[in-house]
């Protein structure tokens, strides 16, 4: 079986991984397309969440990759606006994690490459087109390059080239749906229309600063510390993160918060001057595990992250669109979406991650069942892995959004007057 990895991210290296793991090395050929360079993945900034599934899923398919993540996990303490202790983010004392793991992305992506070898990955290859056939399915690259597999796996993101080839952008059913069960499990033929986003309620902001422009107090602290986290009522949250420094590095610190308004942020709520002063009003008196006397490292984070100068970002949160397939239309399984490809999930759920990595575990799995166990050939292997597949996955995924809707709407009955209040300060402060 030959078998085309579309992006070499975290889903995309834990789908060579889980292949290699439930399939004799002998009946599988793994090749992994990435449309960027190494830089993309080893230079990569910015942390991610696992949560316990997500974290025991790579145990299963690399003792080396846990193992890295674990020397390299953050082990500072998450704390409240007061400074009161909540939780660590890693059960150090058992096997399997009991709580959700923050750790630098770069630190994921080293601990899954190291089994996967240097030739596995062709890089920049930007993907095309993709069409199945009677051969298999043919994938084209920008370059002019092709390549014919079984089994060709999207693990290319949020803007999947994959699935925009297999079934067009933003999904809609006809006004009359049109029902197939031939060759597979049943699906509904869905076009192609524009869609308005939904605004889930959650907005994100964050960016870097320079190491030079912090005060030398604040420097030193970030000698020690890892990922520092604070949240407050109504989903509020504030942290900040050294950025790993060698002598080559040009050092930095990374800085993020997700705060909650009634209505989605307009062109003014996203100026710096007005985040920095709904900022400073909620977070400015929390307390760090480095405060000083007379200086608060988030009063001067804040201060120094949100100008024009800096780098900032501001992100509104919108509901992710729950795709009607994970797969090609055809249901031969010969094409099979993962991780945000398939379904992207809010960051309530701190699942992003985790389920891609579950997605990759779930298809070697059902391959090694239907193909090595039950003794299939490949065209009905395949048929019966995207059944499977999408039986348990699709599910799940699903429970994990309605359990992420529901969080939020308990935010924000649990604190209606901080909701309003937020919205009030922007539209009186900044307009509507």
């Amino acid at each position: 079986m030959k078998v085309i990895i579309i992006g070499a991210g975290i889903g995309g290296l834990s789908a060579y991984l889980s292949l290699k793991r439930y399939l004799a090395n002998d009946k599988v050929a793994i090749k992994i397309y990435e449309s960027h360079g190494p830089a993309s993945i080893t230079g990569v900034e910015g942390n991610l969440s696992l949560a316990p599934n997500g974290l025991n899923a790579i145990a299963s398919l690399s003792p080396k990759a846990i193992k890295h993540i674990r020397k390299n996990m953050n082990t500072d303490p998450i704390e409240d606006y007061s400074g009161r202790f909540q939780r660590r983010s890693w059960n150090v004392r058992s096997k399997r994690s009991g709580f959700d793991l923050i750790v630098r992305r770069v630190v994921v992506y080293e601990a899954l490459l190291l089994d996967v070898p240097a030739d596995a990955i062709i890089w920049y290859s930007k993907l095309q087109s993709v069409e199945e056939d009677e051969r298999g399915v043919e994938v084209v690259f920008a370059n002019g390059s092709s390549d014919i597999a079984d089994l060709v796996i999207g693990a290319d993101g949020i803007w999947s080239v994959v699935r925009e080839c297999i079934s067009g952008e933003l999904y809609v059913p006809l006004t009359k749906p049109i029902m197939f069960k031939e060759g597979g499990s049943p699906w509904v033929l869905y076009q192609a229309r524009k869609l308005p986003p939904v605004y889930d309620g959650f907005t994100g902001v964050g960016g870097s600063i320079s190491f030079s422009r912090l005060s030398p107090r604040v420097q030193e602290s970030l000698k020690t510390a890892g990922v520092i986290m604070t949240s407050g009522s109504s989903g509020l949250l504030f942290g900040y993160s050294r950025v790993l420094m060698t002598p080559d590095d040009d050092p930095s610190i990374e800085w993020w918060s997700i705060y909650g308004t009634i209505t989605p942020p307009n062109q003014s709520h996203s100026h710096p001057s007005a985040v920095r002063a709904h900022l400073l009003s909620q977070c400015a008196l929390w307390k760090s595990p480095h405060d000083f006397s007379d200086m608060s490292p988030y009063k001067e984070i804040i201060k120094l992250g949100c100008t024009r100068e800096s780098d900032f970002h501001f992100l509104p949160q919108e509901d992710a669109l729950r795709k009607p397939f994970w797969s090609s239309p055809s249901c031969t399984g010969r094409i099979l979406l993962l991780g945000d490809a398939a379904h992207v999930l809010p960051y309530k759920s701190r699942q992003g991650a985790s389920s891609a990595i579950e997605d990759a575990v779930a298809i070697g799995i059902f391959l090694h069942k239907f193909h090595e166990v039950g003794g299939l050939d490949i065209k009905n292997t395949l048929k019966w892995v995207e059944r499977g597949y999408k039986d348990v996955r699709m599910g799940r995924v699903q429970k994990i959004l309605d359990l992420a809707k529901k969080d939020k709407e308990r935010e924000r009955q649990k604190h209606p007057w901080l909701w309003w209040k937020v919205q009030n300060f922007f539209s009186d402060n900044y307009g509507e």
